[in-house]
Protein backbone atom coordinates (compact mmCIF):
# COMPACT_ATOMS: atom_id res chain seq x y z
CA UNK A 1 0.00 0.00 0.00
CA UNK A 2 1.03 3.71 -0.29
CA UNK A 3 2.23 5.49 2.06
CA UNK A 4 0.52 8.22 1.37
CA UNK A 5 -3.52 7.56 1.43
CA UNK A 6 -6.45 9.91 0.62
CA UNK A 7 -10.01 9.17 0.53
CA UNK A 8 -10.67 8.23 -2.87
CA UNK A 9 -7.56 5.18 -1.97
CA UNK A 10 -9.72 4.37 0.99
CA UNK A 11 -13.03 4.06 -1.52
CA UNK A 12 -11.09 2.13 -4.09
CA UNK A 13 -9.66 -0.27 -1.11
CA UNK A 14 -13.35 -0.91 0.43
CA UNK A 15 -15.08 -1.06 -3.82
CA UNK A 16 -12.25 -3.87 -4.31
CA UNK A 17 -12.86 -5.17 -0.58
CA UNK A 18 -16.50 -5.76 -1.48
CA UNK A 19 -16.01 -7.34 -4.58
CA UNK A 20 -13.57 -9.46 -3.95
CA UNK A 21 -16.03 -11.14 -1.05
CA UNK A 22 -19.21 -10.51 -2.88
CA UNK A 23 -20.40 -7.52 -0.35
CA UNK A 24 -21.89 -4.53 -0.85
CA UNK A 25 -20.65 -1.47 0.44
CA UNK A 26 -23.06 0.27 2.68
CA UNK A 27 -25.04 3.02 0.16
CA UNK A 28 -25.98 5.74 2.81
CA UNK A 29 -23.25 8.40 1.17
CA UNK A 30 -22.54 10.01 4.68
CA UNK A 31 -22.47 7.08 6.75
CA UNK A 32 -20.10 5.62 4.46
CA UNK A 33 -17.72 8.69 4.11
CA UNK A 34 -17.67 8.74 7.82
CA UNK A 35 -16.44 4.80 7.78
CA UNK A 36 -13.89 5.40 5.08
CA UNK A 37 -12.64 8.66 6.81
CA UNK A 38 -12.26 6.63 9.89
CA UNK A 39 -10.01 3.98 7.88
CA UNK A 40 -8.13 6.81 6.57
CA UNK A 41 -6.79 8.24 10.13
CA UNK A 42 -6.45 4.37 11.18
CA UNK A 43 -4.72 4.25 7.63
CA UNK A 44 -2.47 7.19 8.34
CA UNK A 45 -2.53 6.66 12.70
CA UNK A 46 -1.25 2.92 12.20
CA UNK A 47 -0.08 1.94 8.65
CA UNK A 48 -2.53 0.17 7.92
CA UNK A 49 -6.77 -0.55 7.39
CA UNK A 50 -7.75 -1.12 11.02
CA UNK A 51 -11.67 -1.02 11.67
CA UNK A 52 -13.10 2.63 12.92
CA UNK A 53 -15.41 1.04 14.97
CA UNK A 54 -12.86 -0.97 17.54
CA UNK A 55 -10.05 0.57 19.60
CA UNK A 56 -6.63 -0.52 18.35
CA UNK A 57 -3.30 -1.57 20.11
CA UNK A 58 -1.57 0.15 17.39
CA UNK A 59 0.42 -2.58 16.64
CA UNK A 60 -0.67 -4.61 13.64
CA UNK A 61 0.15 -7.71 15.14
CA UNK A 62 -2.47 -7.54 17.69
CA UNK A 63 -4.79 -5.87 15.66
CA UNK A 64 -4.40 -8.63 12.96
CA UNK A 65 -8.51 -9.99 13.53
CA UNK A 66 -9.42 -6.13 12.82
CA UNK A 67 -7.76 -5.53 9.94
CA UNK A 68 -10.68 -4.27 7.62
CA UNK A 69 -12.38 -6.33 6.62
CA UNK A 70 -11.94 -7.80 10.00
CA UNK A 71 -11.21 -11.53 11.01
CA UNK A 72 -15.71 -11.00 11.93
CA UNK A 73 -16.99 -9.85 8.84
CA UNK A 74 -18.25 -12.75 7.40
CA UNK A 75 -19.62 -14.38 10.29
CA UNK A 76 -20.91 -11.29 10.76
CA UNK A 77 -22.77 -10.83 7.45
CA UNK A 78 -23.66 -14.38 6.93
CA UNK A 79 -25.76 -13.89 9.92
CA UNK A 80 -27.19 -10.10 10.69
CA UNK A 81 -26.47 -9.33 6.51
CA UNK A 82 -23.83 -6.64 7.81
CA UNK A 83 -20.40 -6.23 9.15
CA UNK A 84 -19.84 -4.63 12.68
CA UNK A 85 -19.50 -1.01 11.27
CA UNK A 86 -22.66 -1.32 8.87
CA UNK A 87 -19.79 -0.96 6.01
CA UNK A 88 -20.29 -4.50 4.22
CA UNK A 89 -23.53 -5.94 3.71
CA UNK A 90 -24.72 -8.77 1.95
CA UNK A 91 -26.70 -8.22 -1.61
CA UNK A 92 -29.93 -9.32 0.03
CA UNK A 93 -29.55 -6.95 3.07
CA UNK A 94 -28.57 -4.04 0.86
CA UNK A 95 -31.46 -4.69 -1.54
CA UNK A 96 -34.14 -5.17 1.30
CA UNK A 97 -33.48 -1.32 2.03
CA UNK A 98 -32.60 -1.87 5.86
CA UNK A 99 -30.49 0.25 7.55
CA UNK A 100 -27.58 -1.15 9.17
CA UNK A 101 -28.36 -1.27 13.38
CA UNK A 102 -25.65 -2.10 16.08
CA UNK A 103 -25.14 -5.84 15.86
CA UNK A 104 -23.08 -8.34 19.01
CA UNK A 105 -19.42 -7.98 19.40
CA UNK A 106 -17.89 -11.59 18.25
CA UNK A 107 -13.99 -9.83 19.27
CA UNK A 108 -13.10 -11.93 22.71
CA UNK A 109 -12.53 -9.39 25.69
CA UNK A 110 -9.12 -10.99 25.94
CA UNK A 111 -8.18 -8.99 22.44
CA UNK A 112 -9.43 -5.60 23.56
CA UNK A 113 -6.56 -2.88 24.65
Amino acid sequence: MPAEMDLEGVRAFAVNTAKRFGYTLNGDEEFLRRILEGLLINFKRYGYFQCPCRDSWGNREKDRDILCPCAYCAPDVAEFGQCFCGLFLSDEFARSGKTPVSIPERRPDELFP
